[in-house]
């Protein structure tokens, strides 16, 4: 049996590709970090513990990605448009979030078919959170 050749690569789903539940909470960890670190005007943006932060973009990213099911029984539909609505969004801050997640894949050692993907995917959906010129 062979497997279909997908975008993100020879694997059923994203999910499997990128490494499954912990190759995405360390890349989510990773990206938390280097915001903490290195981007005040998204470090802003989060709460003081950012803990629950990181488990909504961890349970949005596992669910996204082809695996389990863990942000919709906790939270129901992404609505992430809505969701980010609260604040101001502009290009700066959609670049600076691209560069982080960006890093945290690359920390993560994310390369080939699925990082092409995530890039692409990831960033349509960054740019679609821009509520700001």
């Amino acid at each position: 049996m062979t497997r279909a050749n997908h975008p993100w690569g020879p694997f059923d789903t994203p999910f499997e590709a990128v490494g499954g539940e912990g190759k995405l909470r360390s890349i989510v960890d990773r990206f938390y970090d280097i915001i903490d670190a290195e981007a005040s005007t998204l470090r802003a943006m989060l709460p003081k513990d950012d803990s629950a932060s990181r488990d909504k973009l961890y349970w949005y990213l596992v669910e996204w990605s082809g695996g389990p099911a863990l942000y919709s029984p906790e939270r129901g539909h992404p609505a992430m448009r809505m969701r980010h609505l609260p604040f101001e969004i502009g290009a700066d801050e959609v670049d600076t979030w691209l560069t982080c997640f960006g890093r945290a894949l690359d920390d993560n050692d994310v390369t080939g078919q699925v990082r092409d993907f995530l890039d692409e995917r990831i960033g349509a959906l960054a740019l679609h959170m821009q509520n700001q010129p």
